[in-house]
């Protein structure tokens, strides 16, 4: 189950740096008339569309279940790529781009709800940073295949690797992904519940009440009862700066390197560090947030990433600019994957989809304004360093967020047995 949801992501993340990683050589081919303003605008489209589909998936994944959506949405972004390779003009181009972005958005709360509800007890972050994790591996895998296959087939290759999930993952979660006990039980279809749980070994329970209570809110509406307000707020805005920061960066980082002055294949080569910090650190981090909670981690992450980034506008060797590349992945990508760790295990099961859905909703206003607003800054003739001050400042923003959260309130636990259990 935790290897379908970590390919889903993977395969998500290369989608949406593949495009940051094709933009240098889109630029340069005067064929695709892309200037860096539209550029900024297309990269924020599919944002726009991972917007719309986040909102969607919060609406029903808490009332329709978490497998088919997790399906259901792999296949929409995957066909939506082929459109990608194939499209003929910047119209279909940005279309497809925002289609892909719909899937890729329903898939993100959905995916990490599913990872969650099956971890083992004392380990909800560590599988959500498994799991999200997928996406700066696919952001590294971008930036491998962009220095092996853009200059010999050109960036639709890119674009047409897209296709592979809807081929491969896509029937294998077919035959293999299950539905949530929990969201199963909540249902009333406790034996189906019972019997998934046995079968992953998990403990089966409800919390924040069993799903019975007729009176207790669910889904979106309980994000705002009282005593979860403020903490829905935040969880919202520091998404908002870690994803601005991620696709900002993803989209842009090689762009930037080529204006330093550093040839195309080191410019990729800096994406892929960046992505690379971003995978390892969060597997260790995730494995403390565990221990002592993952309030402090994430604050602590976005504060490294707010000095590597300023520091980044300085001129240093290109060995520590690589050090800092790889401190601003593991404090921008990689905290993004700890933020969503943090809000599902914050969040109780009657609204856990929702709080994701919420967290990464609210995260895609920022997401969309990255990439549009770096590519404003450079179409006006800022230079390298006024877009990496204000990365660092955006990070510092969000460090602020995460340590201003309040502490969850602690609820007891009921256990959900199932009818057969009970007659045991």
């Amino acid at each position: 189950m935790l290897a379908i949801c970590l390919a889903c992501i993977v395969f998500e993340g290369y989608d949406l740096v593949a495009y940051g990683t094709a933009l240098p050589a889109i630029l340069a081919d005067p064929r695709w008339g892309l200037g860096p303003g539209h550029a900024g605008l297309i990269g924020s489209y599919a944002l726009v569309g991972m917007l719309v589909g986040s909102l969607l998936a919060g609406a029903v994944a808490d009332f329709s279940g978490r497998r088919w959506l997790v399906i259901g949405s792999t296949a929409w972004f995957s066909a939506w790529m082929a459109v990608t390779a194939v499209a003929t003009s910047l119209t279909v181009f940005g279309l497809a781009r925002f289609m892909v972005g719909v899937g890729v958005g329903a898939l993100i709360p959905t995916a990490a709800a599913l990872a969650v509800e099956f971890a083992p007890p004392g380990r909800g972050n560590t599988h959500s940073a498994i799991v999200w994790a997928g996406y700066p591996g696919g952001g590294v895998l971008a930036a491998l295949l962009g220095l092996l296959l853009l200059e010999p087939f050109g960036p639709r290759s890119l674009f047409w690797l897209g296709v592979l999930p809807l081929v491969t993952v896509v029937p294998l979660a077919l035959r293999f992904l299950p539905e949530s006990p929990s969201f199963l039980a909540l249902r009333g279809r406790h034996e189906e519940a019972a019997r998934i749980a046995r079968r992953y070994g998990l403990i089966l329970v409800a919390a924040e009440g069993d799903g019975n209570d007729k009176s207790e809110r669910k889904g979106p509406l309980a994000l705002f009862d009282r005593g979860r307000r403020t903490t829905t707020v935040l969880m919202g805005l520091m998404s908002a700066g870690g994803l601005l920061l991620t696709y900002g960066l993803n989209t842009w980082l090689p762009q930037l390197m080529r204006s330093s002055g550093y040839a195309l294949g080191s410019a990729l080569a800096f994406l892929l560090v960046l992505n690379a910090g971003a995978i390892l650190v969060p597997l260790f981090a995730s494995r403390v947030a565990d221990r002592i909670g993952p309030q402090k981690i994430v604050a602590l992450s976005f504060a490294s990433a707010a000095v590597a980034i300023s520091l980044l506008s300085m001129k240093l060797p290109a060995l520590g600019l690589y050090v800092l590349t790889f401190i601003a992945g593991a404090g921008t990508i990689g905290a993004q994957v700890l933020v969503y760790g943090f809000a599902a295990t914050y969040f109780p099961t009657t609204c856990r989809a929702a709080g994701l859905a919420w967290t990464a909703s609210v995260g895609r206003l920022g997401g969309i304004t990255g990439p549009t607003l770096a590519g404003l800054l450079i179409a006006a003739g800022y230079g390298v360093a006024s877009n990496f001050y204000v990365f660092a400042a955006v990070a510092l923003f969000a460090a602020v967020c995460a340590a201003i959260v309040p502490r969850r309130r602690v609820q007891a636990r009921t256990v959900v047995k199932s009818p057969l259990d009970t007659a045991r």
